[in-house]
């Protein structure tokens, strides 16, 4: 016979399937104790389990295939949209937090908290430019000659001008 006539062919394709069918259903009677029951709830679980991964894959796949629809997120418009969003949603959630923790937070006119908040400030405050002299190297020597003279002539023209001042005020008290 001619190996390559399309009946033989044919014929041989379906001698190999249903050969292929006798092995499979042979290997499936012997091996049958290792094929999972496909009633139980953890093969039924599992499968779940697979069937949504593939799924998902298959949805993600789509997506990518179709990324033309969606926006370019560097663009300026989809930049200015998300900010928004973010900003409503931050301002949002601090209200929220706010006012689920009002009792706890302090009354901020009240005048205890005011002068609270002063002495912290200038505690602060005072920190810092204690921070920046030692930083400074170029502070004079206030042990120098110089130095001291300087400062009794400043103090002395302060105290001259703060008596002046005085004298000032009880003149237009006093007639």
């Amino acid at each position: 016979p001619d190996l390559r006539a399309a009946d033989v062919v044919a014929a041989t394709i379906k001698i190999q399937s249903a050969y292929k069918g006798f092995q499979t259903r042979k290997m499936i009677k012997q091996h049958k104790e290792i094929m999972p029951d496909l009633n139980c709830a953890q093969v039924q679980d599992a499968t779940i389990k697979i069937q949504s991964a593939y799924r998902g894959f298959q949805t993600r796949r789509k997506l990518q295939d179709e990324s033309e629809d969606l926006p370019d997120l560097k663009a300026a418009d989809v930049v200015a949209a998300t900010i928004a969003i973010q900003s409503a949603y931050r301002g949002f959630r601090t209200r929220r937090m706010v006012e689920t923790h009002k009792e706890i937070m302090p009354d901020l006119n009240c005048a205890q908290v005011q002068d609270a908040t002063i002495k912290i400030q200038s505690a602060f405050r005072g920190f810092q430019t204690r921070k920046q002299l030692k930083d400074n190297e170029d502070l004079p020597d206030l042990q120098a000659a110089d130095v001291a003279a300087a400062t009794i002539k400043i103090q002395a023209a302060y105290k001259g001008f703060r008596t002046r001042q005085m004298i000032k005020q009880h003149k237009e008290i006093l007639p």
